[in-house]
């Protein structure tokens, strides 16, 4: 039997794996199986942590399908606690994402919760920005500007655009912002969950970055679904640099299941 454990950041879920002992391999559908709602463990992604040189660990994210992705804001900032609470790390931790290196900062909080800041990647100004922006903040994101997200179908209208003819094949996730002075409300679809996510911190990175553009300010409080995280950024001629998204992680529980079972 392999232990697991059960995280969230502001209600982003994910399985949890110590990678640094064991080798972990999984297949794409051993890894839906165990992130299913009703016949598994349940959960928004599942991320292994494992050894790499020159860094704390290395984050190996999958979403809830089984399909991998360079990079998820929440389920780093998930991981970095993980990390700290194995006693891989300390306060301060370094890893290596599928979009390259980072750098965090933990505190905790309580028994099983933290308050975890990391660094994002720069990120390239788009060309064009208005009502709906396309931006990659590590995965690619759609930022629709309305007025209130709580009026938003988010199932239909978020899969009507991630399986439109230009996103079909690869996907792309669906955010909806409405800004109010310094504080942000967001919604987010998920490609790989294809389904409407408590928050996605590379979602509401996107929509603090796209929400600068029309009003100059480079610090965000952002409320979302589950929970309020904070974005902040430096914004160049041409990039978003010195990005970092901060917000709560909490345990959940711990378990232990079967891998090959699935």
């Amino acid at each position: 039997m392999t232990d697991f454990y059960k995280f969230h950041g502001a209600g982003n879920d994910f399985i949890m794996l110590d990678g640094m002992k064991l080798n972990i391999e999984l297949t794409k559908k051993a890894i839906a199986g165990m992130c299913h709602r009703h016949l598994g463990i349940g959960a928004d992604g599942l991320i292994i942590i494992a050894r790499k040189e020159g860094f704390d660990f290395e984050m190996i994210y999958f979403n809830a399908d089984g399909s991998p992705a360079d990079m998820c804001g929440n389920g780093a900032r998930c991981a970095s606690a993980f990390a700290s609470m194995l006693g891989i790390t300390g306060d301060n931790v370094t890893f290596l994402a599928g979009d390259g290196p980072h750098q965090g900062s933990v505190k905790r909080v309580a028994d099983t919760g933290w308050l975890v800041e990391i660094s994002m990647r720069d990120v390239a100004r788009p060309e064009k920005s208005g009502k709906q922006t396309e931006i990659n903040t590590g995965t690619p994101h759609y930022v629709v500007i309305v007025p209130d997200v709580a009026t938003i179908d988010t199932l239909s209208q978020g899969r009507s655009i991630r399986y439109s003819p230009e996103y079909s094949e690869k996907g792309i996730n669906v955010d909806w912002v409405s800004i109010h002075e310094n504080l942000l409300h967001v919604r987010t679809y998920e490609r790989g969950v294809e389904d409407e996510t408590l928050s996605c911190g590379t979602g509401v990175t996107a929509c603090a970055m796209i929400a600068g553009l029309s009003t100059g300010k480079t610090a965000w409080e952002i409320d979302t679904p589950g929970g309020r995280l904070a974005v902040s950024y430096q914004l160049q001629a041409d990039r978003f640099t010195d990005v970092k998204l901060q917000g709560p992680v909490k345990m959940v529980f711990k378990g232990e299941t079967e891998l090959t079972a699935w």
